[in-house]
């Protein structure tokens, strides 16, 4: 095999029509590349001690730890795909971060499929490789900050959490703002007193709806502005504490006003949640969802009284998505 062969077996694929088209820039400009970092890289296939240099080195944050990669080299080592792996390791997939849903296959499959067969990664994914490599980005594991889990990922100075699930029916979005959350359960649970209605302890989506149709309603509204017509003039403690409590959440003392600042809320506690990174990303079933955390955030916006029907609940600290309806809304939106 000549070396113009040879270069085409390795990077290939790399290359939208197969090989590459000089008259295209941008096959052009990939071209010059492949060939500088092939004249100045180490060759990573020679030894396991400088393929998990690499790897560390341009891959993985300083300060997370990750094992297993003695064992990914010996198994693509074995591979009938190992040029097409230690190229696509050593020059990055350098995908572009990009909204929408795409399939894990072929040479990135087998990549994706060994990494999660022989990495760990503490407080992480072995998952997490592989979209560093694939993005050319370092893979960071769990970081906990005041609004939970930042990004797992950073591509450039883009931050992207990462889910890896068998299914995506129900995903665990990481825990919301502790304050904020904290604020928010305490008004469920002297609105669900206040107004005989029980919301489950998982805080799922249709229990807060029935709260806030409740809440709507013409006799609870009624019942409510006797309540704080009492609070005003009583000098039982207990009265104040409630009066003080529902003046707090309304300041004005208007409950027509009530569900909608209920509402925004729910709103502001999962937007702050969201937005604390630029992307987030699923993979599931061999395919890879990705979206802008703008565009999940307005499509987990709750309108006209009642809570968005994409989000399932909030158990505990964590707030937990209908991945099948979110992933399949944004879809149809666009």
């Amino acid at each position: 095999m000549n070396v113009i062969d040879n270069f085409l077996d390795k990077y290939s694929y790399r290359f939208p029509k197969g090989y590459p088209d000089l008259t295209d820039p941008a096959d052009k400009k990939l071209m010059q590349e492949l060939l500088s970092e092939i004249g100045t890289n180490e060759v990573i296939n020679n030894d396991s001690i400088t393929f998990e240099n690499f790897i560390k080195q341009k891959y993985i944050e300083d300060k997370q730890s990750i094992s297993g990669l003695d064992s990914l080299y010996d198994a693509i080592q074995k591979s009938s795909e190992k040029e097409k792996l230690f190229s696509l390791i050593e020059f990055s997939g350098n995908k572009q971060l990009s909204a929408g849903k795409s399939s894990i296959q072929n040479v990135e499959g087998t990549l994706f499929n060994l990494i999660m067969s022989f990495i760990k990664m503490d407080n992480g994914d072995a998952s997490e490789l592989w979209f560093a490599i694939m993005y050319n980005g370092k893979a960071k594991g769990g970081v906990t900050s005041e609004t939970g889990i930042e990004s797992d990922v950073d591509v450039g100075n883009q931050g992207i959490s990462l889910k890896n699930y068998k299914t995506i029916d129900t995903l665990d979005f990481g825990s919301l703002p502790s304050d904020l959350l904290k604020e928010f359960k305490q008004i469920i649970n002297l609105l669900s007193i206040l107004i005989n209605e029980e919301v489950t302890a998982s805080l799922t989506i249709p229990s807060l709806n029935r709260l806030l149709l409740k809440l709507s309603s013409e006799d609870v509204k009624k019942d409510l502005k006797e309540l704080i017509d009492i609070g005003q003039n009583t000098q039982i403690v207990a009265l104040q504490n409630i009066y003080n409590t529902i003046i707090n959440i309304i300041k004005d003392g208007d409950v027509e006003k009530l569900v909608d600042i209920f509402v925004d809320k729910v709103n502001n506690l999962i937007k702050i949640k969201i937005e604390s990174v630029s992307w987030w990303a699923v993979i599931s079933k061999n395919n890879l969802y990705l979206e802008s955390s703008n565009t999940i955030a307005d499509r987990l916006q709750s309108k006209e009284g009642q809570l968005s029907s994409v989000i399932n609940q909030i158990k505990g600290n964590n707030l937990f998505i209908n991945g099948n309806k979110l992933f399949s809304d944004i879809t149809e939106e666009k």
